[in-house]
C-alpha cells in the first residue's frame, strides 16, 4: 500500500514526528518488484526506513519511505562445521540473534539487543562487544531500483568497514536489500574480551549466557526506546594514529582506548564525552543519557534541532579539549 504525507513518528526510534511524502511497505518481494516496476516515482528521492533506531528525521522527508515487512529465517546450507541461514530483511534483528542462540549457533551472540531489522545490518555493518556483522554476513540479496533485478553481494564486494559498507557510498540509492545470508558456525570459541565480557568464565559459557550477559549490560546502560526516545550510540568510535593516542594517554591516562589495527588506535567516544562531564546535559527536550554518554536521548518534546544542537556542542567540545573529531553514527535524513 503506499499512502502520502504519512506520519513517521512510530518508525523512528528517536520519536520524532516528522512526515514522509510517499510511503510504501512491503511484506512479499512481489510486492516490492511490482511497486518498483509500476508505482517508483524516480523523481524523488527514497530512503529504506527499517525499525528506525539509527535514524534521525531532521525534516518533512519529500520523496518516498520504503519499510521492509517481510519476514522468514531458513536454513539453506548445512556442513558439518558451518550452517548458512537466509533471513529476511524486515525481521527484528535481535529476533534473528535469540534463533540462532537456540539453534546453538555462533558469531552474533555478541550483537545481542540492538535495536532495528535485519536489512540494516550489511547497510551499517553494526556492531558491539568486539563483534561486528560483518564477521558473519556471507552475502547480501538485493533489488536493484533502476532495473528491478536481483543482485548479489559477497561480503568482499559489500566493502565492509567501522560502521559503513558499499551501500552507503558506491551503491547508495541503487539498491534495497531484501536478505541477508548469514555464515554461522556449530562451535567457534567465544569472544569474551571486550569490557565486562572479561568477567564470563569462558570455560562454562554458553551462547545463552553470554547473550543474557550482553542483554543485561545493554539495560543497564541504554534506555528502552519504548519508554525514553533514542537512536542508540549516537557517535562512532574516533580511529586516530598510534602516535596521536599515545600522546594523549600520557595526558589522560584513564583514557579508554582499543588497538585498530595498521597503526592506529580507537578512542571510546562515550569516555571522552563522559570525561567532560556531560552526561545529562541537556539542549532544550534532548540529552546526553544520566547512564551512557554515547547516548543521545529525546527527554520529552525534543524537536530534531534540538538533538542537531546538542550533537554539535558534544563534538565542538571534544575538539576543543581533546583535538579529536567524532562523527554521527546516526543517520540525519
Amino acid at each position: 500500500m503506499i499512502r502520502s504525507n504519512f506520519s513517521l513518528l512510530h518508525y523512528n526510534t528517536f520519536g520524532i514526528d516528522e512526515t514522509a511524502q510517499l510511503f510504501f511497505s512491503f511484506t512479499t518481494i512481489n510486492e516490492l518488484i511490482e511497486f518498483l516496476t509500476n508505482n517508483f516515482r524516480k523523481d524523488l528521492p527514497f530512503f529504506v526506513l527499517g525499525g528506525g533506531s539509527n535514524v534521525l528525521l531532521t525534516k518533512p522527508f519529500a520523496g518516498t519511505i520504503i519499510h521492509p515487512e517481510n519476514t522468514g529465517i531458513d536454513i539453506i546450507e548445512e556442513t558439518d562445521t558451518e550452517v548458512f541461514v537466509k533471513v529476511a530483511a524486515g525481521e527484528i534483528w535481535d529476533d534473528f540473534v535469540q534463533w540462532a542462540v537456540e539453534h546453538n549457533l555462533h558469531g552474533v551472540e555478541n550483537l545481542s539487543y540492538i535495536p532495528g531489522c535485519v536489512g540494516a545490518s550489511p547497510v551499517q555493518n553494526i556492531g558491539a562487544y568486539g563483534a561486528e556483522a560483518k564477521d558473519s554476513i556471507y552475502q547480501v540479496e538485493c533489488l536493484s531500483v533502476a532495473d528491478v533485478k536481483k543482485r548479489i553481494f559477497n561480503n568482499t564486494e559489500c566493502k565492509f568497514g567501522y560502521r559503513d559498507s558499499i551501500f552507503k557510498h558506491d551503491e547508495a540509492g541503487k539498491y534495497i536489500v531484501t536478505h541477508v545470508v548469514f555464515r554461522l558456525l556449530k562451535h567457534a570459541p567465544f569472544n569474551l574480551e571486550y569490557g565486562s565480557l572479561q568477567n564470563i568464565d569462558a570455560a562454562t559459557a554458553t551462547l545463552q549466557t553470554v547473550r543474557d550477559t550482553i542483554i543485561e549490560i545493554r539495560k543497564s546502560k541504554l534506555p528502552d526506546p519504548k519508554e525514553i526516545g533514542s537512536a542508540g550510540s549516537f557517535f562512532k568510535n574516533p580511529v586516530i594514529p598510534n602516535e596521536q593516542a599515545e600522546l594523549l594517554k600520557n595526558t589522560y591516562p584513564n583514557m579508554v582506548t582499543y588497538p585498530a589495527g595498521d597503526g592506529f588506535t580507537k578512542i571510546a567516544a562515550g569516555w571522552l564525552i563522559d570525561s567532560l562531564g556531560l552526561k545529562g546535559f541537556s539542549i532544550g527536550g534532548a540529552q546526553v543519557h544520566p547512564k551512557q554518554a554515547l547516548v543521545l536521548t529525546n527527554k520529552g518534546g525534543a524537536t530534531s534541532s534540538d538533538v542537531v544542537s546538542l550533537a554539535k556542542h558534544i563534538q565542538q567540545q571534544v575538539l576543543d579539549t581533546y583535538r579529536i573529531t567524532i562523527s554521527p553514527e546516526v543517520i540525519y535524513l
